[in-house]
């Protein structure tokens, strides 16, 4: 009722007054105060934000050698983007993780941020009540995303391709939602993963894809880290858009595929640009893209910061460059921490090997007194306190069981993982010692 929200605000601004994220306040006091460096080795070490940095200084200096954007830039522009960014972005994705593909301009509406194309495309695609299954664990954000202005409902399902179809898996998720009252009307996921940093094999895509469209049901696939591939001997990456592309026509429902297969993608982080503000969206649905030719108004990046990615991505070489270092990058600190974990100095921590993206999935379960989420949040408050340590803690990823954790090795420097590790190293062991437990055991 009206009466129940403060200061005269709407009832539906509720969820709004709640943190996106559990962790943000940590993340908030700890950058305060003051993060680690070979000065300051006790500082603080935030592992905790889905943020790559780790080649910023690479774009910024390509940046600061493009000059001024054009005057007429001042005046409104196209609300789906610049025509220039439009052609730039074909070129790359059909040069990239889209080879094969005809990416038609047409297709593609730009936001500021992926997180904002998450909100408009599913506030044309679900109503209020109705619910997305989203292979599970997951970006955290994504509960916010969904739910904040649009109502609709995240379920998280776990799948396990050594337990049989995952079309079976996905009926019986759909089901025990909508006995609950929650219709399903999407499948989300991120590939590469977040937070597990591994790719999705193509004939597990297949599975998910072919359950969407024979069930008339959508399919969202995240592939921000689409260009973050930076170890061999995984899976290798297909885009949804070259699946559907491909193999669709062959599929039960397949000619649904041109309405129900939407790729979110954008310059966050594979070109460590997430404080510029630009996601994009590709979907064939036409009926989609004429509303998003009203909706994106709303969230319409600065036509500077088009002009200016249509400006980087238009130069093939420096693209091709970037890519590359960045990858090398991203291998460097990964090497560095997972070295440093394995390491049997102190006891090695388990990890589950990535490949991708800028995330590590660790298994500190024996830092916990009891298998308790409880316990988990004991841990991961015992590092922030006690190791001026963040983690994200695994129920805000809806893992499957307490006491995982991600780690976002890419927002701090190289140098700070292998001491990141020993502090890990050392919570568990010292949480393990003390006296108690948090919560009843699950068993």
């Amino acid at each position: 009722m009206a009466e129940d929200a403060p200061n005269f605000l709407a009832p539906r601004a509720m969820g709004a007054l709640r943190p996106a994220l559990s962790y943000g306040a940590a993340f908030v006091s700890l950058k305060a105060q003051g993060l680690w460096s070979e000065d300051e080795p006790d500082g603080s070490i935030v592992l905790g934000v889905a943020e790559n940095k780790i080649s910023s200084d690479v774009l910024y200096a390509r940046i600061r050698e493009l000059g001024p954007f054009p005057p007429e830039l001042l005046t409104y522009q196209a609300w789906r983007g610049l025509p220039e960014l439009g052609l730039a972005l074909k070129a790359m994705l059909e040069s990239t993780f889209m080879k094969g593909v005809n990416v038609d301009p047409e297709h593609l509406t730009c936001a500021a941020g992926a997180g904002a194309v998450v909100d408009l495309l599913f506030h044309c695609i679900t109503s209020p009540g109705d619910g997305v299954l989203i292979v599970a664990p997951y970006y955290p954000a994504f509960d916010n995303d969904l739910t904040v202005r649009n109502g609709t409902v995240p379920v998280p399902v776990h799948l396990h391709p050594d337990k049989g179809p995952l079309a079976a898996q996905l009926d019986a998720a759909r089901a025990a939602s909508e006995a609950k009252g929650v219709p399903i009307k999407a499948l989300l996921l991120s590939n590469p993963s977040n937070p597990l940093g591994t790719v999705a094999p193509e004939a597990e895509l297949r599975e998910l894809l072919g359950w969407c469209l024979s069930n008339s049901l959508h399919f969202v696939s995240d592939e921000i880290y689409a260009l973050s591939i930076f170890k061999e001997g995984g899976p290798a990456f297909v885009s949804a858009a070259q699946l559907a592309a491909r193999e669709a026509a062959g599929m039960k429902g397949g000619e649904r595929a041109r309405d129900l297969v939407h790729v979110i993608f954008g310059m966050s982080k594979d070109f460590c640009a997430s404080g510029l503000r630009l996601g994009c969206l590709h979907s064939r649905n036409v009926s989609l893209n004429a509303a998003l030719c009203n909706l994106a108004y709303f969230a319409l990046p600065a036509a500077s910061v088009q002009w200016l990615f249509a400006t980087l991505l238009a130069d093939a070489k420096f693209l091709a460059s970037f890519v590359a270092e960045n990858n090398r990058r991203l291998a460097h600190s990964y090497d560095l921490l997972t070295g440093a974990l394995a390491s049997a100095e102190d006891g090695p921590v388990p990890f589950a090997p990535a490949t991708a993206a800028m995330f590590l999935w660790v298994d500190l379960r024996a830092g916990l007194r009891a298998p308790t989420w409880e316990e988990e949040e004991s841990l991961w408050s015992h590092m922030v306190e006690a190791k001026r340590l963040l983690l994200t803690p695994g129920r805000a990823c809806h893992a499957e069981a307490p006491g995982f954790f991600r780690i976002c090795w890419a927002w701090m420097p190289a140098e700070a993982l292998p001491v990141a590790a020993a502090r890990i190293k050392a919570a568990v062991r010292e949480h393990k010692a003390r006296p108690g437990a948090a919560g009843a055991d699950l068993n």
